[in-house]
């Protein structure tokens, strides 16, 4: 035996030595772009510190009792220093770190943070300089492909950069007429501009004892200090959060572990900080323990942190949520265990995992009414589960839906519920049944599932809160998973709906071969709330599954009459279908939106483009006539932005032709000279993307 513990020594010492060469280079590495006998303070290794995908390195490093801040970025194959600031020389008894007003606590010398949203990260620096009585916070912002100051406060009690609802405001705080003996402070408040990235106002100062301050700084709901509503004679309240860390509070996984019991496993967690009214950082997470009454049984459950201040510790909540082990859906992706919900001025929590029984879903939703996290609803599923945000008519609701099995029969029984939201805070009311259905599987999946995006509708959006563990795949720039893939179209568009960013579809025998190929609306843009943009693919199954890209970049989806949007039309009867592109596009030379229209048929093996020239016109239709099929496009002409012409192309052999042009006073008198018994392909008849609400119900 101890033969045995030396020869495992032995092994733990060599293996030691051969590492260590390896872990002294890693953490070496790093000191080498610095001057010589620095000493790393912070160090930020992120790609988003500009636009390409390379990691760069912002490092705050102490030489003496110097501190200085560099951007290492990866240039032609090594890291090179591309920003610089000198910070000078920090105050000896602090170490440049600057307190929060009077209590015990420092604020991190360096912060970031995306505050414009533009993906690219802001970083600011709170630094107590040697000699001064007045700290500085100082913010540098990445502009013309490169980093700069864009302005510096200055305070001597305390430094705040706050958070209201998307408006950034610096309270500067010193001691009146500068007298560190005086129980009154002075509060300056400034709004940072993200026009201009300048502070603008705090002509006025406001003044607060010390006493009131601790409350006011510690408070996430606190008076209006800034802007215009702090003139008025009404004192107006408002929710902030604070954007300036601590540094004695310990962050991610080092806050939540120490509270975990032994047996337990950390699962998922989530930070915020407006789950309660203090500034502080709350942590929310699940983790996994063994069942008590049987060990076999693997437990989910949940718990908040929760920074107590004066005992500088964060202490644990449990809060009333317990599962059988993690949820999966249909598809096999994991979906997470834990969701924020936002609210009105404090958060709401939802939590997903199995039910009792396997395979099962179970999901509750916990209410923040200022005091505690109380259960509000609680649903149980045994085939599938939905929790949606819905915005119709403007009008904010949210919805589940629940999918169960009946063995016997084999049909989902699918039931809807609807909540709106209600109280001081904006918590859940009663979810009320709103709807049920009994469904096969791909009924169900066909008018039910749902992409975790929002999908954009002429009534408003729906947006699925539920998030799987998957990967994105761009089927226009990689090839195909699954290219052999023995299912339906229907079950590989199911599967890959969320990877694939798949927002409508439709199946349909487009080339009339007796096959069913796919027409797929994507969405490519990565800004999920700003304008969509959108392309169409082609996915077929001929000696496994193919895949083409159709038509231009659609931003402009379901806009004006006709709409623009994508179109189906069988424009010779009895033959394969033609794919209508309608496209919404500024033309700068007029400074005004014209029509685009594209049209895609089936040539030999693929879906080519129908014609050669453009049809870009102010206005357009596409009409069948006495058995012809016509184009007419309009063009303004006259002076009053009313008359134009017209010109009409025939479709005829495959193409169109022109015929003629004539003036008209304008395009909808035009259209009133036709017969009233001809088809208008442009129509929502036609229209497959966007569909009309009436085909997204069947769908």
């Amino acid at each position: 035996m101890r033969k045995a513990r030396c020869v495992l020594f032995f092994c733990l010492v060599l293996l030691f030595i051969i590492l260590s060469p390896f872990m002294a280079q890693a953490n070496s590495d790093l000191l080498n772009y610095l001057p010589l006998g620095a000493n790393i303070v912070q160090c930020f290794a992120l790609a988003e510190f500009d636009l390409d995908t390379d990691v760069e390195y912002l490092v705050l490093y102490a030489l003496q009792d110097n501190y200085a801040l560099t951007l290492l970025d990866l240039i032609d194959g090594r890291y090179q220093e591309t920003y610089y600031i000198n910070l000078g020389k920090a105050n000896r008894g602090s170490g440049g770190k600057v307190k929060a007003g009077e209590t015990g606590y420092t604020y991190r010398i360096l912060q970031i943070d995306d505050l414009d949203g533009d993906g690219i990260l802001e970083f600011w620096t709170i630094f107590q300089p040697e000699g001064s009585s007045f700290a500085e916070l100082t913010m540098h912002k990445y502009k013309n492909n490169c980093y700069q100051g864009v302005f510096t406060a200055r305070g001597q009690y305390d430094l705040q950069l706050m958070d209201y609802e998307g408006q950034y405001v610096v309270h500067e705080v010193s001691y009146l007429d500068g007298k560190s003996s005086s129980d009154l402070l002075t509060i300056t408040s400034r709004i940072w501009d993200l026009r201009d990235h300048q502070l603008k106002g705090g002509a006025e100062a406001y003044q607060m004892t010390r006493e009131d301050y601790r409350h006011f700084a510690r408070s996430r709901q606190r008076p209006v200090l800034f802007g215009s509503a702090a003139k008025e004679e009404r004192t107006s309240l408002c929710w902030g959060n604070s954007l300036n860390k601590l540094a004695e509070i310990p962050v991610g996984e080092r806050a939540i572990l120490p509270l975990l019991p032994g047996n337990a496993n950390l699962l998922e967690w989530e930070v915020n900080s407006a789950l309660d009214d203090d500034v502080e950082d709350e942590y929310v997470f699940t983790y996994l323990i063994p069942c008590a009454e049987s060990p076999s049984k693997i437990l989910i459950q949940a718990a908040l942190a929760d920074w107590d201040f004066e005992r500088a510790r964060y202490r644990l909540v449990p809060l009333p949520f317990q599962a059988y082990g993690r949820a999966r859906d249909q598809e096999g992706y994991l979906y997470k265990s834990v969701y924020i919900l936002p609210g009105k001025g404090l958060n709401h929590l939802a939590f997903l995992g199995n039910g009792a029984e396997l395979p099962s879903l179970k999901f509750s939703i916990l209410n923040n009414n200022g005091l505690f996290l109380k259960a509000a609803a609680v649903f149980n599923a045994n085939w599938h589960l939905q929790f949606l945000e819905c915005y119709e008519n403007r009008a904010l609701t949210y919805r589940v839906i629940t999918a169960d099995l009946d063995k016997g029969t084999g049909l989902l029984r699918t039931k809807v519920f609807g909540a709106a939201l209600k109280g001081a805070y904006g918590e859940f009311g009663a979810f009320t049944p709103q709807r049920e259905d009994l469904l096969t599987t791909g009924s169900y999946k066909g008018g039910y599932y749902h992409i975790e995006e929002p999908v954009w509708s002429t009534l408003g959006y729906e947006y699925l809160l539920f998030r799987t563990f998957h990967e994105k795949k761009d089927p226009f720039a990689n090839r195909l998973p699954e290219l052999d893939f023995n299912g339906t179209l229907e079950d590989y568009i199911f599967k890959y709906l969320t990877p694939f960013r798949i927002h409508h579809w439709v199946v349909q025998d487009l080339d009339r071969n007796g096959k069913q190929e796919a027409l797929l609306l994507l969405r490519t843009d990565d800004d999920l709330w700003g304008w969509p943009q959108y392309r169409v693919g082609l996915l077929k199954q001929e000696n496994g599954l193919q895949w083409q890209a159709l038509g231009p970049i659609l931003s402009n989806l379901g806009e004006g009459n006709p709409p623009s949007g994508v179109y189906l039309a069988d424009l010779v009867e009895g033959r394969e279908a033609e794919i209508i592109f309608l496209n919404r596009e500024y033309d700068l030379k007029t400074r005004s939106r014209k029509l685009r229209l594209e049209m895609f048929s089936k040539q030999e093996t693929g879906w080519k483009r129908a014609h050669d020239i453009d049809f870009v016109y102010e206005d357009l239709q596409l009409s069948a006539i006495n058995g012809e099929v016509w184009l007419y496009g309009f063009v303004r002409e006259g002076q009053n932005n009313q008359d134009g012409a017209v010109y009409s192309f025939q479709w005829r052999n495959g193409r169109f032709n022109y015929q003629s042009k004539k003036n008209v006073p304008n395009f909808a008198a035009f259209l009133e000279t036709l017969s009233s018994h001809r088809t208008d392909y442009l129509s929502a008849e036609y229209m497959v993307f966007p569909p009309s609400p009436e085909q997204s119900g069947e769908r």
